[in-house]
């Protein structure tokens, strides 16, 4: 179950900091509510517990106050959940969505029409690290863009947090233009991997869950959870290899 989906089958489940049922309660989740399974299965109080993050939001999308925890109204959630006990009726069950078959144009993760994941942690469970193929439109990046800024990650995978100061983002059409629907791209400065000069249609090989991922930790001093931040890297697309194409698909 680890790094799949899976969707609670009661309303009022809890969802804990720690496993077990001492573990301090951040709130519920309802029947039918999605996680990511993170980790697990470990034992306590005679139940199975796994480790789950909310599925997140799609792109540009937030969420209205006030935030309620019982059930979570936010997607942004991480904890632990029992599964029920031995021999009962299971509290979660394993999930599945339409995962978009590779290759693909990007408007089939992010465009309106998309009926594929909309999230980095859906993808991440749709692909695992396996490597897709994707066409999008690469724009050119207007003189106001202000490119650049600082970035104080770990030396090692400063390129996979702040891979967003590079603007390496995909758009699902020309139309789009710099800075529309789309998805960022990151390039790990050893791979030698460069993109192909900007305002055309290009196909990128790109896989999550790189290897780098793990080492991500936070930074900045603001107070992030360690396994948040894990977990976005793990959501990154890593460009494998880059090139120019006629169009979409």
């Amino acid at each position: 179950m680890v790094d799949h989906l899976a969707r609670s089958t009661v309303d009022g489940l809890a969802v804990r900091a720690k496993a077990g049922t001492a573990g301090t309660q951040l709130g519920t989740i309802d029947t039918g509510e999605l996680g990511f399974v993170v980790a697990g299965p470990v034992s306590a109080n005679g139940y199975a517990w796994y480790q789950l993050s909310a599925i997140g939001l799609p792109p540009n999308a937030g969420c209205e106050p006030p935030v309620r925890t019982t059930p979570f109204s936010c997607p942004d959630w991480l904890g632990w959940v029992a599964t029920g006990q031995a021999g009962g009726p299971a509290w979660l069950a394993a999930a599945t969505q339409p995962c978009p078959a590779s290759p693909m144009n990007l408007d089939a993760l992010v465009g309106d029409a998309a009926t594929g994941p909309r999230t980095a942690l859906e993808r991440l469970a749709c692909y695992g690290s396996s490597p897709v193929r994707i066409r999008g439109w690469w724009p050119k990046i207007p003189p106001n863009a202000g490119l650049g800024g600082t970035c104080g990650a770990n030396p090692t995978t400063w390129w996979l947090q702040c891979g967003g100061l590079n603007y390496n983002g995909l758009v699902v059409s020309e139309s789009a233009g710099f800075g529309g629907v789309g998805l960022n791209f990151d390039i790990n400065p050893a791979s030698g991997v460069k993109m192909p000069p900007r305002g055309q249609w290009v196909e990128v090989v790109a896989h999550l869950d790189d290897a780098a991922a793990r080492h991500c930790a936070p930074f900045g001093g603001d107070a992030q959870d360690p396994v948040k931040v894990v977990l976005m890297c793990r959501g990154e697309f890593v460009v494998e290899s880059a090139s120019r194409v006629a169009g979409p698909y």
